[in-house]
């Protein structure tokens, strides 16, 4: 028996739960707590044993969840788990697409938590929604996303991905620039509500909103990055088809990726809605100390393309180490933005440009 948060559950080789992905799920259950209202309606598409429908029919004002699970011997343990859990909600031996081309319900709120890549479920999520659903979405197919496996990404996501320091974060902004793409043919634009790189896997959450206007605005967040092997320069372009150039800093081939979101990752505003819930929850037990301290770091970053990875730069410059924290209190003293940021060891976020960064490393 594994208890996490207000569930308790049964699992076999058949019904795959991940114990260490516990900080995806304590955050979804308190996104979703901050924002479900009375009658809410929570599609679990991709339930396996039901722990994430189970915590948020329990944890939220939501009590209309549907689970979703074409495996019939992990049905069948997701079954039991609903019951045994009370939760009066619909279990259905069925596929994302089954379910998304016969209902006529569209939802609140839809979970996507598949093994490996988003690209074949898109489609349909967009069938269960309307203006104002949120969507909460987990990749595991990071080596695509990364670049490890270029061919695969470009053929996948339509996207050119960054096999560099840069990919974490690259990586997330090219799954929610696929998102948005997908989103658009729908007539739906996109809202980054939260975004995060864990472990093996990323998980975005997004609001959507209905109407040519939206999806078109959303669209033209869209656009490239580019990174110089040179002199470490990065920047962003929104635009629809990419600058073919060298960097105006060294005169090196450019680096470039994309299509990729370039707008926001996060909104501080439901993160402290969220925060808040998860203090509570931690006191009684029902969220892990470790899930509040993530989401803590995620409030403190600023959001802001692309990172800087202090480790990289100094290598590149020949001398030796610098701590983060020192470049980002230089950087604060010169009137420039900086933070730590989850998407890179020793990297910082910063409104700086990579000149400005290195003098403040050499101080």
């Amino acid at each position: 028996m594994y208890k996490e948060g207000s569930a308790a559950i049964k699992y076999t080789k058949d019904s795959f739960l991940n114990p260490e992905a516990r900080i995806s799920r304590d955050i979804s259950a308190a996104f979703v707590s901050a924002l479900a209202e009375k009658g809410s309606s929570i599609v679990d598409s991709t339930a396996a044993t039901g722990i994430r429908g189970i915590r948020y029919y329990h944890e939220s004002n939501s009590k209309k969840v549907v689970f979703l699970e074409m495996n019939r011997k992990a049905f069948a343990s997701l079954k039991r788990n609903v019951t045994a859990n009370k939760v009066k909600g619909t279990v259905l031996n069925k596929s994302i697409q089954e379910f998304a081309n016969t209902t006529k319900d569209k939802f609140d709120f839809i979970d996507l938590d598949p093994f490996g890549g988003v690209t074949p479920y898109i489609y349909d999520l967009m069938k269960m929604s309307r203006g104002g659903t949120y969507l909460m979405i987990t990749a595991t197919d990071t080596a695509v996303l990364c670049g490890a496996d270029y061919r695969a990404c470009v053929r996948l996501y339509d996207a050119r991905p960054m096999h560099n320091e840069l990919c974490q974060e690259v990586a997330l902004r090219l799954l929610i620039g696929y998102i948005t793409r997908i989103a658009a043919q729908f007539n739906f634009g996109v809202e980054v509500v939260l975004s995060f790189s864990y472990l093996h896997y990323m998980r975005v959450f997004l609001r959507l909103r209905h109407g040519p206007k939206a999806a078109s605005d959303s669209v033209r967040e869209l656009g490239y990055a580019y990174y110089c092997n040179g002199c470490l320069y990065r920047g962003t372009q929104k635009s629809t088809l990419p600058e073919v150039g060298r960097c105006k800093a060294c005169g090196k081939e450019l680096d470039t990726s994309g299509k990729i979101w370039l707008g926001n990752l996060y909104q501080k505003g439901t993160m402290e809605l969220m925060a808040d819930r998860m203090r509570k929850g931690v006191a009684d037990g029902r969220f892990d100390a470790k899930s509040l301290e993530f989401l803590d770091r995620l409030s403190a970053e600023f959001d802001y393309p692309l990172l800087y990875s202090i480790s990289r730069l100094t290598k590149k410059m020949g001398i030796g180490a610098v701590s983060p924290n020192l470049v980002i209190e230089r950087l604060a003293k010169k009137g420039y933005r900086a933070s730590k940021t989850h998407l890179g060891k020793n990297a910082i976020k910063t409104d700086a440009g990579v000149d400005v960064v290195k003098r403040c490393i050499k101080m």
